[in-house]
């Protein structure tokens, strides 16, 4: 697993798993973590608690979502709505203790919040329809209105993603992203003659939380790519998902104390 040590020195659990150290069969020991569509449950609640295990949290509440490439946010206000079954939405907030929210990725880039003051935090899933629609300011805004955070508080984790280097969209794509976004050709690069480009989620989600307040320094990236470490990672582009499983990263954070 990859740490965020500032998220960590703050004193919030997290962590961005790798496909290694589990028993899954894809293609043999892979942590994978979510899609039961494509996997046997055994495996995936297995592979979570040995994950959850190696966080020191094994009796924490894991909390996931139906993700949807939306900019919907779940807030958990307590131990029974933790308990819930998961709804559809792409981000999770809480201020709970021993509650870890998590997001499940296979090229899409996560990202964890957390407020130093008030304790709260947050967990998003952020795919380019996700990050088009802003869903990183949307879970900002909730936390704000939920536990009163200050952006000047917020620390930042984005986990790995497909990069800059491989993530090819179509015109259709970069049309959505140059309306959208004022400054969105300083992440698009690799542009072609019939309109494809490669996009920098990364950089587009960073400028989203600039705008909102938090301050650069607090803004931590991996900026690994899943697309070129699947000997670390699953990606979904590369391992083409859509014909064969693929399993799933996450992305979890939360506190003890």
């Amino acid at each position: 697993m990859l740490v965020c040590e500032p998220l960590e020195h703050a004193g919030f659990t997290n962590a961005f798993s790798t496909r290694l150290g589990g028993v899954s069969s894809l293609p043999a020991a892979a942590l994978s973590l979510g899609n039961f569509r494509q996997d046997a449950r055994e495996n995936v609640l297995e592979n979570r608690r040995r994950f959850q295990a190696a966080l020191n949290a094994a009796d924490w509440t894991l909390v996931t979502a139906n993700q949807i490439h939306s900019a919907d946010v779940r807030s958990i206000g307590d131990t029974v709505d933790a308990h819930a079954v998961p709804t559809a939405c792409d981000a999770l907030t809480a201020n709970l203790l021993r509650t870890m929210l998590a997001v499940q990725t296979a090229d899409c880039l996560p990202v964890l919040l957390i407020d130093q003051r008030t304790r709260a935090f947050a967990a998003i899933h952020a795919g380019w329809r996700g990050t088009r629609a802003r869903i990183v300011a949307r879970t900002l805004e909730r936390m704000q209105l939920s536990y009163d955070t200050r952006p000047s508080d917020v620390l930042t984790a984005f986990g790995p993603a497909i990069g800059p280097c491989c993530f090819e969209v179509g015109p259709e794509v970069i049309e959505q992203f140059e309306a959208e976004f004022r400054k969105a050709n300083a992440a698009i690069s690799n542009r072609q003659a019939n309109g494809k480009a490669h996009l920098n989620l990364s950089h587009i989600n960073r400028q989203i939380l600039l705008e909102g307040g938090v301050l650069p320094e607090n803004i931590f990236a991996c900026d690994l790519c899943t697309s070129c470490h699947t000997e670390l990672f699953f990606s979904y582009r590369r391992e083409r998902g859509a014909e064969q499983p693929i399993g799933r990263l996450m992305g979890v954070v939360g506190r003890e104390v």
